[in-house]
């Protein structure tokens, strides 16, 4: 799945609608959150938020959104169609490696039902 700037949640009121309007899951490394949307024609969108709360130092932030967006990148497809994707970093997120994170996801999404298995 690419992301492209369509696919991306760019502004703060998509991220609002997300995080009053959605449901969210927590895991150890992570948060998601997800809304279905009937005007995405089909797809999904995907935001990210990696805070100086989850790692002090901007590389780390960047490797963190880096991560995820590669996990969004091979797993994106088998999500629910019309869904607003919100992933955020938990503080424990910077000690993780990317299979770590990649299981979480998997985890967190497969939690909150918007996972589907044939694609």
């Amino acid at each position: 799945m690419e992301l492209s700037r369509q696919r991306r949640l760019r502004q703060w009121a998509e991220f609002h609608v997300v995080r009053t309007e959605g449901a969210s899951a927590a895991g150890k490394y992570l948060v998601v959150g997800a809304h279905t949307n009937s005007d995405l024609d089909g797809s999904c969108k995907f935001g990210f938020v990696t805070s100086k709360k989850a790692a002090k130092k901007a590389v780390t932030r960047n490797l963190l959104r880096r991560r995820f967006r590669q996990i969004v990148r091979e797993h994106g497809d088998h999500l629910l169609p019309n869904q607003m994707v919100v992933v955020i970093a938990r503080y424990r997120a910077k000690d993780a490696s990317y299979a770590e994170l990649e299981k979480d996801w998997l985890k967190v999404v497969k939690r909150l039902k918007i996972w589907k298995e044939e694609s």
